[in-house]
């Protein structure tokens, strides 16, 4: 069994189940930031059905029928699936996992994005995987953060093509460098803190201060998380899966605007899925409500030549796709989640 694992040795001396501590203080301690970042989305939302006018946008989503929903709802469940899928092959680097622990931590996440502010899914789904399978919340973290270095990269490579083959509004240009920033200030801070990993690691062990000995073991399983940089198969099953999600994204905008009528190029539902990655990708309201409905509003005036009304009614119908039964699948496996027990609940954490 991995020398990460939670299930191995006695009780330690003073340490207490990390998992469900990191749980129980994300609920405290974000409350409040949750409640208000709910009612900002929801003025938000209110701003954009005032802005969609409407009438125009009862008629956008009087055209989503049980028959043209479901292969947008196809569409989304492979965008999850494919994701649990890239994130297990990430994870066995550092620890063996279960195909099932990663989907239920994904949808979880996915869910909670719709609900909690900041990107505090990623905390969210860090400590359900941890939980599950018994490893330390800091090193799932660490993959989190691979996870999302290897989406901004792909991001960034795809938008980067798109920037010099397309004729692209300067708008979409501009946010191609902000992106490219965004990838080359992560990947240095990445290699900075693996870097001096070591040297902070003493001092935190050698500090007086309250918390040092907590954050000493934070660093390490964080450290060790980011050093699980895929590669042979476990690369292979990444690249898969960031296939597997990306199509079934430009699929789901390819049918939502056959559903809508809209004509545009081909070139349309690849930047709606680019403009899907970067409105999620910032910290934002829950949902990213607002962010969302802007980008790709923009992209369908821009790019399609719809109206600014329907436009914006139509990104809100696409985004109630992909909000809604997401939402709802993941309370679901929430709910069944937190009535099992935690894994190696009867043994020891790991002592990092």
């Amino acid at each position: 069994m991995s020398g990460y694992s939670m299930r191995q040795g006695g009780q330690a001396a003073g340490q207490t189940p990390m998992p469900d501590a990191v749980l129980s203080q994300l609920g405290r301690k974000h409350l409040l930031q949750g409640l208000i970042g709910i009612v900002l989305a929801g003025a938000l939302l209110s701003l954009c059905i005032y802005r969609a006018e409407p009438t125009e946008l009862l008629r956008s989503l009087g055209s989503l029928t049980v028959s043209a929903i479901i292969p947008a709802l196809v569409c989304e469940a492979v965008v999850q699936l494919s994701k649990a899928l890239k994130w297990q092959a990430i994870l066995s680097r550092v620890h063996t996992v279960r195909y099932s622990s990663t989907l239920s931590a994904v949808v979880i996440g996915a869910a909670s994005t719709h609900l909690v502010p900041l990107r505090l899914d990623e905390v969210l789904r860090s400590a359900v995987l941890a939980r599950r399978e018994g490893i330390a919340p800091g090193t799932v973290l660490g993959t989190v953060a691979i996870d999302r270095i290897i989406e901004l990269l792909v991001v960034g490579l795809i938008f980067g093509a798109a920037v010099l083959v397309l004729d692209l509004p300067a708008w979409m240009v501009t946010a191609a460098w902000i992106l490219g920033g965004a990838l080359v200030a992560t990947t240095l801070a990445v290699l900075g803190l693996l870097a001096g990993e070591e040297r902070v690691h003493r001092w935190l062990v050698g500090a007086s201060f309250r918390s040092s000995d907590w954050l000493a073991r934070a660093l390490r399983s964080l450290a060790r998380g980011l050093r699980g940089v895929p590669r042979g198969k476990a690369l292979l099953l990444v690249l898969i899966g960031a296939a597997g999600e990306w199509i079934a994204t430009i699929l789901f905008y390819v049918w939502m605007l056959r559903i809508f009528a809209v004509t545009a190029s081909d070139a349309v539902p690849l930047i709606m899925a680019i403009g899907n990655s970067i409105a999620y990708m910032v910290p934002n309201v829950p949902g990213a409500l607002g962010m969302y409905e802007g980008v790709q509003a923009g992209i369908l005036e821009s790019l399609a030549g719809v109206a600014p009304a329907p436009a914006l009614a139509l990104a809100l119908a696409a985004h109630a796709v992909l909000m809604i039964p997401v939402t709802a699948a993941g309370l679901v496996v929430a709910a069944f989640e937190f009535r099992r027990s935690p894994a190696g609940s009867d043994d020891a954490p790991e002592a990092d």
